[in-house]
């Protein structure tokens, strides 16, 4: 199959959130004298996370009783190790795009970690007021870019918001197994990828060295 655009998520696909979400632990912890210690609210969240629970932040605090939030803060993340040489290499094959649920600073994020320039199109969830894992999110995505779904290949890690979705539309999927969903187990068969990958670099040696008969 002839691969034309390669659609990417951003948390913990191509941004490492470890960071971020640790930091977001403490200050909840530290600002309300909370008696649990980071790394057993952060096992929480993963545990949160296999459920499949769409903020496994939200429901790691609703199950140890906290009611006050901690708002996230994307200031301590970062893009994984080789993500701009991926992209750069990749974009000269494919078209690329994202397809996430952000706010629409990230755009100046993009730009400013200079890797806006690879995509052709920025599609975030704040700018076209749908969400992941709406189907709609991921046709509306179809319709921007003019292409057949046989033609497209979602990149994300989580197997809800990512795969499945991106597989009812008839997209080609690859799951980058890294971060805070890397626990997600496939709930049936529309949760598994078409392939599973572990890093940027991997992905780009799936992607970038191999034909395109593969898929």
């Amino acid at each position: 199959m002839d691969i034309k655009w390669i659609l990417f998520d951003l948390g913990n696909t191509l941004y490492d959130e470890t960071l971020s979400d640790r930091e977001r632990v403490y200050k909840l912890i530290h600002n309300n004298n909370l008696d649990i210690s980071v790394d057993e609210f952060i096992e929480q969240m993963k545990v949160e996370a296999k459920n499949y629970a769409e903020s496994p932040f939200t429901a790691a605090r609703k199950h140890y009783g906290i009611r006050v939030n901690q708002e996230y803060s994307c200031e301590k993340e970062m893009l994984f190790e080789g993500v701009s040489s991926v992209l750069e290499k990749l974009s000269e094959r494919y078209h690329l795009g994202v397809l996430a649920n952000q706010p629409v600073s990230t755009l100046d994020r993009l730009k400013h970690d200079g890797i806006y320039t690879y995509f052709d199109v920025c599609l975030l969830s704040d700018c076209v007021n749908m969400q992941k894992p709406d189907i709609s999110f991921f046709e509306y995505a179809l319709e921007r870019i003019q292409c057949d779904s046989q033609k497209v290949t979602m990149v994300g890690d989580r197997l809800d918001n990512d795969i499945m979705p991106a597989k009812k539309t008839g997209m080609k999927t690859v799951r980058i197994r890294q971060g805070l969903n890397a626990v997600q187990e496939p709930f049936n068969n529309t949760y598994i990828p078409d392939y599973e990958v572990y890093s940027v670099q991997e992905l780009f040696r799936l992607l970038g060295s191999i034909n395109d008969d593969v898929f």
